[in-house]
């Protein structure tokens, strides 16, 4: 059984990324944060938020042979995302709730192969502007939106067969959609 293909998944997390780079009138309020581990030299950490007319986006590169961190713009984030899904095989993380740093040291200290997975962490709370008071609620209600989900990639499908035959596959998605009160994605609610 290979494992679940999460591609769709990552480019309609990124494509909605990319729609929250500035103002929206498709949202109210927003807070987004993308964290890509690639396995080079450098990793990318981004950050957006928008309440009402203040908003505020930051980016940062860091170079993990010598700690320097550069700020790059979060709009950027849609760029090295685009990097990310060019891994031929893209699964989502199922294990414990931990940081995506947590669940990468975790990928390389529990196997003696090194797989060399990339890991892109997406979490976003989106506030809908529009209200939708024809569902019988009252008071002006709205659509909030949540993702929290952690991709990894691999190079080739040959990696990505060793993966699923090792004691790590007990951390990745074995189905998907995945049920996990944890990890998921375009979790729609009324508030």
């Amino acid at each position: 059984m290979r494992l679940p293909n999460y591609r769709d998944t990552f480019l309609q997390c990124l494509l909605t990324l990319k729609d929250l780079m500035g103002p929206s009138e498709e949202y109210v309020r927003f807070r987004w944060q993308a964290i890509y581990l690639t396995r080079g030299r450098f990793s990318y950490f981004f950050r957006g938020t928008l309440d009402g007319q203040v908003s505020g986006f930051s980016g940062q590169q860091i170079d993990l042979t010598n700690g320097e961190i550069t700020i790059i713009p979060a709009r950027s984030a849609a760029l090295y995302g685009a990097t990310f899904g060019l891994n031929e095989a893209i699964t989502a993380y199922n294990g414990p709730a931990k940081s995506v740093i947590d669940v990468a040291h975790a990928f390389n200290e529990a196997s003696d192969i090194s797989y060399h997975p990339e890991f892109f962490y997406v979490r976003m709370d989106l506030l809908h502007s529009a209200n939708d008071s024809r569902m019988g609620f009252t008071l002006d209600p709205r659509l909030r939106e949540n993702t929290n989900l952690i991709f990894v990639g691999v190079e080739d499908q040959a990696t990505a067969d060793l993966l699923e035959e090792s004691d790590i596959a007990r951390w990745v998605a074995q189905e998907k959609p995945m049920a996990s009160t944890d990890w998921y994605a375009e979790r729609f609610y009324y508030s």
